[in-house]
């Protein structure tokens, strides 16, 4: 016991040499402020962002078209004293016109008035004072922990800490692969070398505070870890691991990184049901308590893979490659004995595949892609006493970020909140790189042509297709019913095998003008050929069925869209 008083002293002793004098001149502190603003306004045809219950798309029906504006704001406030760093992130995104929250200027309060466009948090009706709109987007501590004038200044290499919601960086060199967008966590930046670099972050996506009061809350959380290293000059590897544990699936906002797919919804073991605690003795007698409802769905994932960049003169080359394993509890479809689903536990077997090729001279710029994630076929139903393997490719947190810059219906870019299938995780190309269970194929090229400095003119097609055959004989629950999303539903009389493999082919046109310093005006004209493989029975419509190859199935329609945006940065 003496020894380890000894040692416990020894080092605080260290540590105080160490430190710098209390006495010494502190830097001044600083306040910065950051942000952007967008004005977007998109025109669209047969897009499922415009009608429809959320989450409902329809692209089985021309006469569906539209035209909306909105703004966000995103303002980042900055204070620093030294290498100390607190940050606070606000964002605003309004619809202009009376739509779904919109605030009195008489009551002071939030009504209700028709529906909300995607990724909006009020709207603007007239006088525009609208109430209860603010986001907090990021709060953090940015400190060293190692290194001189850090906590721990003996070590000699140099590492950042960031905690508490932050964006997830550090891991990704294509947005959304495996943890994009923002999170709750600590997140460790080292450099070891000047060409050696580690990221380590650790992500709390779900916290059980109290089991007395709340029986169903859930930990899950993840780890991941990447290690940078320059080979050389214009080569960079990035070895990544992660690991991510998700109790009674996820029951955060939007289920990022746990869509549902092929029928199958690995979000409903939430705390959602309550009951009153009756009596004053009783010490749980807190207003209500959460009742378990006795069903699993765990999920266990382990990803290995990394990034590659390498840049030879011109040429430029860009590989991912992430394999996911790991097993997820899955009720038995029918199968309840003791008032209790049977579970299996079905393997994830999956893995991503995507390549970036570019080629540049002078003003010209061509980029090809290819991406590539397997699928299971039409007749494998998870929820069978089989089970089957899980084939379907999801990242931790894509945060809406997956093929950022490459497409304008299947993921919105210019206008970002604009995406196909919105709502519908799995079908939505932003969020998963896998269409439903049937997985992807899909190249792309794309050239970029600078006519001058603050000029510059793009054009982009891509080519999509399943990797197995999709049944169209499918349906999508209609959010509207209180169904939640799950992908496409089998039938019980289903194609054998599935039928078509070809989603469509989506051409682009578009320019980004820095017409000024700091502002930026991009416009971009899309189209989407739909291909059989988005034919679709429709749930729920006042439309009426339809009758494709002597079957109700719908036939999919073309998708048309026109957007600009108007950015200012500081």
């Amino acid at each position: 016991m003496r020894k380890l008083v000894v040692a416990i002293v020894a080092v605080l002793v260290i540590v105080a040499t160490l430190a710098p004098p209390s006495g010494a001149q502190a830097p001044a502190p600083k306040v910065t402020i950051n942000g952007l603003v967008d004005f977007v306004t998109s025109a669209y045809k047969n897009s499922s962002h415009s009608t429809g219950a959320p989450g409902q798309p329809d692209i089985t029906d021309s006469r569906e078209k539209g035209w909306y504006s909105r703004e966000r704001g995103v303002f980042t406030l900055t204070g620093e004293v030294g290498r100390v760093k607190g940050v606070w992130a606000v964002e605003l995104d309004f619809t202009n016109g009376a739509g779904n929250f919109n605030a009195s200027s008489n009551s002071g309060s939030l009504t209700t008035v028709g529906k909300a466009a995607n990724g909006t948090s009020a709207n603007f009706d007239l006088d525009t004072d609208v109430q209860g709109a603010v986001e907090t987007k990021w709060l953090y501590l940015e400190t060293p922990v190692t290194g001189p004038g850090s906590l721990f200044p003996f070590i000699p290499v140099t590492t950042i800490a960031r905690m508490g919601g932050q964006p997830a960086v550090g891991h990704d060199y294509k947005p959304g692969i495996l943890l994009s967008g923002d999170i709750p966590g600590v997140t460790l930046q080292t450099t070891w070398r000047p060409n050696i670099r580690s990221t380590l972050t650790y992500v709390q996506i779900g916290e059980a505070l109290d089991r007395a009061i709340a029986l169903n809350q859930k930990d899950q959380n993840a780890i991941v870890a990447s290690v940078e290293v320059d080979i050389f000059k214009g080569l960079t590897i990035k070895p990544t691991f992660a690991y991510a544990f998700w109790h009674g699936g996820n029951c955060g906002t939007s289920n990022l990184g746990t869509f549902g797919y092929g029928g199958y919804n690995p979000n409903t073991n939430c705390p959602a049901t309550t009951v009153t605690v009756p009596g004053t003795s009783d010490p749980l007698a807190r207003g209500s308590v959460d009742v378990p409802p006795g069903v699993g769905r765990n999920i266990n994932r382990y990803y290995l893979g990394g990034d590659v960049r390498w840049t030879m003169g011109p040429w430029s080359f860009q590989p991912s490659f992430i394999y996911l394993l790991g097993n997820q509890d899955v009720p038995q479809r029918g199968n309840v004995v003791g008032g209790k689903y049977v579970l299996n536990d079905v393997p994830i077997r999956a893995f991503l595949f995507d390549t970036i090729q570019g080629f540049r001279t002078g003003p010209f710029v061509i980029e090809t892609r290819f991406i590539y994630t397997p699928g299971v076929g039409a007749n494998m139903d998870i929820q069978n006493a089989g089970g089957g393997v899980i084939r379907t490719y999801q990242g931790i947190n894509p945060g809406f970020n997956y093929l950022a810059g490459w497409s304008e219906i299947w993921r919105g870019n210019i206008d970002y909140n604009m995406s196909l299938f919105v709502g519908r995780g799995a079908l939505e190309a932003r969020n998963s790189p896998s269409f439903d269970k049937y997985g992807r194929i899909w190249p792309m090229v794309a050239a970029d042509y600078s006519m001058t400095p603050a000029l510059t003119f793009h054009a982009l097609a891509n080519f999509a297709f399943t990797d197995t055959k999709v049944d169209t004989k499918g349906t999508l629950a209609n959010a509207a019913t209180g169904i939640t999303p799950s992908g496409i539903t089998t039938p019980g009389n289903p194609f054998k095998g599935g039928k078509e493999q070809y989603l469509g082919s989506e051409f682009i046109l578009g320019m980004t003008y820095r017409f000024a310093p700091n502002m930026v005006f991009d416009l971009a004209g899309a189209t989407l050929i739909t291909g059989d493989a988005l034919n679709i029975q429709r749930a729920g419509s006042d439309r009426g069925p339809c009758a494709t190859d002597g079957v109700p199935t719908c036939q999919s329609r073309n998708v048309y869209k026109l957007s600009a945006r108007f950015r200012v940065t500081w």
